[in-house]
């Protein structure tokens, strides 16, 4: 197998700071025409969407919810309503798209560790039988719900969402990898949140919302991306399973995750 040198220089725990992977993505998904092809695809389908429901939202809601901020619809009340007309047309979005993004981020994934030769013959690839199927709501899903009217507030509630999720976030853009390489979900927690901190309480623990963690790293800065009104859920969640793939592929090199080296 070639062993290609890493896409990132900075270290930490794998060799390189996660926190550049989402950047690192778009200039690599730019440079890889069949990448690009299947981002587009998706992308232009959501866009299109979006925009769709961005119109007739703003034709039937605006009004009544800047009137439900400020009965006198003073005029700080339009701006507010209009940032929560655009939130919503992007959730309408996302949820439609749904499914095919899902599959979308899959193919990505395996096609970019394909391309950097770190896919191996033994890893497994999420059925599309699983793709149809129901996610399940965790704790930390609770905690993206209870949080979600943050990004609301222009620019700053999108940094504050992603900073109070980036753990959880980074941990479900490698989903993929750690199903590929068979990581049992005990296992998981312990490479995400650290072996001390993998209990039931580890949702409370100081550590989960430690900047300093890879996984919370990567998660921060995709979860940032993916706050951006409408090009987000639809272009830089599709680039994101890239870059995903590129951190499984630092992790490979560096001989796999640290979980599976402690428990031999």
């Amino acid at each position: 197998m070639k062993d290609r040198p890493s896409i990132i220089k900075l270290s930490n725990k794998y060799g390189h700071d996660p926190l550049h992977y989402p950047i690192k993505a778009i200039a690599y998904t730019v440079s890889h025409p069949s990448l690009l092809k299947i981002v587009l695809d998706v992308a232009w389908k959501g866009c299109t969407l979006a925009l769709v429901s961005f119109v007739v939202l703003l034709g039937t809601t605006l009004k009544p919810q800047a009137r439900w901020i400020s009965s006198n619809l003073y005029w700080w009340s339009w701006p507010i309503a209009g940032c929560m007309v655009l939130f919503e047309s992007t959730i309408c979005a996302g949820l439609i798209l749904l499914n095919s993004k899902s599959r979308a981020q899959k193919k990505l994934f395996v096609a970019t560790m394909r391309e950097e030769e770190m896919w191996k013959e033994d890893m497994v690839s999420q059925s599309s039988i699983a793709d149809l199927a129901l996610p399940t709501v965790g704790k930390e899903d609770v905690v993206k719900f209870v949080t979600t009217p943050i990004q609301l507030v222009p620019l700053f509630g999108g940094i504050a969402f992603s900073a109070i999720n980036a753990t959880f976030n980074g941990w479900d853009l490698m989903r993929n990898y750690f199903k590929a390489v068979k990581l049992s979900s005990k296992r998981q927690r312990s490479e995400v949140f650290g072996e001390e901190h993998m209990d039931k309480f580890a949702l409370i623990h100081p550590s989960t919302y430690d900047i300093n963690n890879d996984y919370a790293r990567l998660g921060f800065m995709a979860g940032l991306l993916e706050s951006i009104p409408i090009v987000g859920v639809t272009v830089f969640s599709l680039t994101n399973a890239i870059a995903a793939a590129l951190f499984a592929c630092d992790i490979e090199r560096s001989g796999g995750p640290v979980c599976l080296k402690k428990s031999k």
